[in-house]
């Protein structure tokens, strides 16, 4: 275990006994730092984590289940089954594509992913496959708990209010490792940046113009951006005037932070994602009726027309802007990453023609995508299932969107928005199977998209969110 790990474990215990509110708030908080190790399994090669969040989050989810066992209560709160079930449907069908590597039995090769590495390795069930299938089932479980939880106004203003915090801080520890790249100052990755997982060392990555990439608590840029940007959308109302997490002031400084990091990231994923955002912005609010089509039209003009103007000259006249727009932008499809990209997608999307139905199995392809790799390692059959939980789970809160007026429709707003925009980058960088972030957005997406009627308003009307 890792020093931070055993300080998460102590913390652990003594929340089990001491304070489920707590601990809860451990989970959530810790759901940002992907590159946050409580403990490290194997070499460099094929090396593992634990990541914190996982820690506080299964001593949680066992102070739920003894609660539970302690009252025999033993059911889920109605509003939220029917996703639940979508949910548990595709656990299903990815446990049931396990048979897969049993009956392919070594007659299929699967190449490596890591371009420049021609070695190929037979296809058998393997602890891989299940040690796959165990965490997602254990993110199910815990978005699932984080919906039950979070069906009044007051908890999902909790919620909201810890994980702003978490990503301030995130926001902040990035400002430092750009300040760090830039002076040259020893940056202290030892603090949180110390998974062993080979994929968890993004703070190493540098530009081939020679500057160093922002990561800041994440595995790597893209994964930084996927998470700030789904998180972006909190801050919204504060800007629309029509309520706030921490406060009006303080919720549109977070905004500018959060944008500003996004920048400095260098990571195409973070520049589609706020194009993204604003393109579903847009939409959403002419849903809602907060604003007038015309009004939205113009500012989304304006917007445009300004940052568009300011890009242009940055990229013309300023050496180092035009350099970087090159190397993140312009020659991203020609980069290692790039290609390495194509070709994971391209080996999948290979896999799933000659296997369509339930794939290779959970756990057994490797695509730096979300549909080639869902095609992949559980079929059309699995894809099917698992769209058809995100459509469920996206229809519920578009339905209900309502007037932005009440607490809980700001916050199914700004939990919607994140959670398209999350889905929608995770096509392009990969399925956030073992990231906390993903697990939470969907639980409070999946609690928000329940109905006006029938969520329990219980904010205080002392505070408008």
């Amino acid at each position: 275990m890792t020093p931070i790990g055993y300080i998460a474990f102590l913390a652990g215990v003594a929340g089990l006994f001491l304070s489920q509110r707590w601990l809860y708030r451990s989970f959530v908080f810790w759901t940002l730092f992907s590159a946050t190790s409580a403990a490290n399994f194997g070499g460099d090669e094929n090396g593992s984590a634990l990541q914190v969040w996982m820690v506080f989050g299964s001593f949680w989810l066992l102070r739920l289940i003894l609660n539970r066992v302690s009252k025999l209560e033993f059911t889920i709160d109605g509003r939220i089954v029917g996703p639940c079930l979508w949910l548990i449907g595709f656990a299903g069908v990815a446990t049931i594509s396990l048979l897969m590597p049993l009956w392919i039995s070594g007659n299929l090769l699967i190449s490596s992913p890591v371009l420049g590495k021609d070695s190929s390795t037979p296809l058998y069930l393997t602890s891989h496959h299940f040690t796959q299938l165990l965490y997602l089932v254990f993110g199910i479980l815990i978005a699932t708990c984080v919906a039950h939880a979070n069906l009044s106004d007051e908890q999902r203003h909790d919620t909201e209010r810890v994980i702003l915090c978490s990503a301030l801080f995130v926001a902040a520890w990035g400002v430092l490792q750009f300040a760090c790249n830039l002076t040259g100052v020893h940056y202290p990755a030892f603090l949180f940046n110390n998974s062993g997982s080979v994929y968890g060392k993004g703070y190493l990555q540098t530009l081939d113009i020679g500057i160093n990439r922002v990561s800041s608590v994440t595995v790597e840029p893209s994964v930084l951006a996927q998470s700030l940007v789904a998180l972006l959308p909190l801050c919204l109302p504060a800007w629309l005037n029509r309520g706030s997490v921490l406060s009006r002031w303080m919720d549109r400084s977070a905004s500018i932070l959060l944008v500003a990091v996004l920048i400095l990231s260098t990571s195409s994923t973070a520049y589609l994602g706020l194009f993204l955002l604003g393109i579903s912005a847009v939409v959403m609010i002419i849903r809602t009726g907060a604003l007038s089509m015309q009004r939205v039209a113009g500012y989304a003009a304006a917007a445009l027309v300004g940052t568009g103007a300011v890009v242009a000259m940055a990229v013309t006249n300023v050496p180092v802007v035009s350099n970087l727009a090159n190397s993140v932008l312009l020659n991203k499809s020609s980069s290692g990453s790039g290609i390495e990209r194509l070709m994971t997608i391209g080996l999948a999307l290979g896999y799933f023609q000659q296997y369509p139905i339930l794939g290779i199995g959970w756990g057994s392809a490797t695509s730096h995508d979300l549909i080639a790799k869902l095609l992949s390692n559980v079929g059309i059959l699995g894809f099917a299932v698992f769209a058809g939980a995100m459509a469920v789970v996206m229809r519920a809160s578009w339905k209900n969107l309502g007037d932005l007026t009440t607490p809980s429709s700001l916050s199914r707003f700004a939990w919607l928005l994140g959670f398209a925009v999350f889905l929608l980058t995770s096509v392009l960088i990969g399925f956030p199977l073992v990231f906390g972030n993903f697990w939470l957005t969907l639980g409070m997406a999946v609690a928000t998209g329940c109905g006006e009627d029938i969520l329990a308003a219980t904010t205080p009307p002392a505070r408008s969110r």
